[in-house]
This record gives structure tokens, sequence and C-alpha cells, in this order.
């Protein structure tokens, strides 16, 4: 009876031994896990534009910029740089609420970036497109995707209808049409579309 006694007692105890070591190795996963998370939150929040790269931008548009953080884009396409312009904008693959909130969008039916014909990118000119207010004919900006980096130049600067879709249509030459609302201060929706054209060096 006493060596059936001590067996149990020995059993519990490494029962008892075992199921505490995996609650620990349990919660120290999920402690590590956490830290990763955070890790990565961080990591992606240092990427956003700060705030100091805001200042030309509508108060609405800074806070509509935050909201978007906390959700999904889409895929990023590319990334548009226009140094005189003070613009450099993830370009998604979507035009939602959520994409130009958080950046710039492809707009589809046009060619896609990195790939030859008429790549049409919108974005809403009291953000991140705010900059194309300074842009003239002759600036230079830059595409970059996965498959390289492509270098264009603005050879033409439109103002057009919002109803006006032929700056979409499909071009022999290898371009980039830049989409914001215009003029870039109106109170309200803008009655027309500022079109930058600029095509591959």
């Amino acid at each position: 009876m006493n060596t059936l006694l001590k067996f149990l007692e020995r059993t519990s105890l490494l029962v008892g031994t075992t199921l505490i070591a995996l609650a620990g190795f349990a919660w120290f996963g999920g402690v590590a896990h956490s830290l990763s998370a955070v890790a990565d939150f961080e990591q992606i929040r240092d990427m956003a534009i700060p705030a100091t790269d805001q200042r030309n931008w509508s108060e609405q548009r800074k806070a509509a910029y935050q909201h978007a953080l906390s959700r999904e884009a889409g895929d990023t396409l590319a990334i548009l740089r226009i140094e005189s312009a003070g613009i450099e904008v993830p370009v998604f693959d979507s035009t939602s609420k959520t994409a130009l909130n958080r950046g710039s969008g492809h707009v589809v039916g046009t060619a896609l970036p990195g790939t030859h014909g008429n790549t049409a990118i919108a974005g809403h000119r009291d953000g991140f497109f705010r900059g194309l207010k300074n842009i003239s004919v002759g600036a230079e900006m830059e595409l970059s995707t996965l498959h390289g980096q492509q270098n264009f130049r603005v050879s033409e600067i439109l103002i057009v209808d919002p109803l006006d879709v032929s700056v979409l249509s499909p071009t022999d030459e290898t371009m980039i049409t830049l989409i914001t609302c215009y003029p870039f201060y109106f109170v309200g929706p803008a009655p027309e579309r500022f079109i930058v054209r600029a095509t591959l060096l």
C-alpha cells in the first residue's frame, strides 16, 4: 500500500511539474509573440510619414491618415518619389478611401506600375499630392517597383473636367499620369482635376 501511495505521489509530482513547465513555456511564448508583434507595429509606425512632413496637409486629411493606418489598404505596387515637390508616397493597388488616405492608388484599367503604357495614379490634393501644386514641366520623378526603378520627366500639366477620362486612355509610350482634385485649397468637393503627365526617360 505504501509503495502504491509513493508511486501515485511521485506520478502526481511529475505530472504537476510537467504542467507547470508547459504553462511556463506557453507564457514565455506568448510574451515573445507579443513583444514581436509590438516591434513589428513600431517598425510599421516608424515607416509612416512623420507629422513634420504633413505640415501642408489639411487637418481633416491628417485625421483621415491616422485613422487609415489601422485599416488594410491593399498591396503596395510601387513607391513614387518627386523630390522637387517633396513627395514620397506608396502606390496601392486600390483607390479606396483607405488607400488614398494612406498613400496614393493605381487607377484600375490603366497600365500597372513598372510596365509599358499609361499608368494612372490618384491621390488627395490636401494630403500626399499637395506638393503637386508646386510642380512644373521638366520636373523629374522616380517610380520604384519590385521589377526595378523607372525615371520620368514631367511633360504636361493639365486642368480638366472630372468627367474627362481621356487622360486614362492607353498610350504607346510609357508614362505616368497623376490625378488629384483642383483647386488645391477649394472648400468642399473640388470642381476640376489637376493632371500631371510624365514620360519615361
